[in-house]
């Protein structure tokens, strides 16, 4: 009898080839798991470090994605016009939310008529998104956040327009 347990060897932490993806399927699923991951990791650097970033990805299937801290718009804005500067976002995160801008006590009655119906068409639109999204369509929330904010804006003005007719 040996006294010696013979220990299986594992594999351990080594290194992996990088290979292309070959399956759709699984190109997919790997590519949401990863953008997931890594805009988390790009958060919690933000947040420990003080940085500010931008992360654009691209799907295989062609869509867009982005993460930025405060927000990618400002960073690459700044960074395209050469502003090296981040005051900008020092000051949008004191601005706060968009609905905080106005003060709805200094409104007269027509602009909050128009406020209202502003709300109940955003609401409107969030309620269809919902409903959509619980009728198990293939896009997740964050494709809803990362919508293009012009078909937001076009469902916005077209509403408006049926309200004037």
């Amino acid at each position: 009898m040996e006294n010696k347990k013979e220990k299986k060897q594992s594999k351990g932490r080594r290194k992996i080839e990088i290979n292309k993806i070959s399956k759709k399927s699984s190109l997919n699923v790997t590519f949401s798991k990863r953008r997931q991951g890594l805009f988390n990791k790009a958060g919690e650097f933000c947040v420990l470090s003080g940085a500010e970033m931008a992360i654009i990805t691209i799907s295989p299937g062609g869509k867009t994605f982005t993460f930025g801290h405060p927000s990618a718009d400002a960073i690459l804005n700044r960074h395209l016009t050469g502003n090296s500067t981040s005051g900008e976002s020092s000051t949008n995160l004191v601005k706060g939310f968009w609905w905080d801008e106005q003060s709805i006590e200094s409104l007269d009655l027509e602009e909050l008529n128009q406020y209202v119906e502003s709300m109940e068409v955003l609401r409107k639109l969030v309620a269809l998104k919902v409903d959509e999204m619980e009728k198990g369509s293939d896009q997740s929330p964050s494709d809803f956040l990362a919508m293009d904010s012009n078909s937001l804006l076009d469902a916005f003005a077209s509403s408006e327009a049926e309200n004037i007719e």
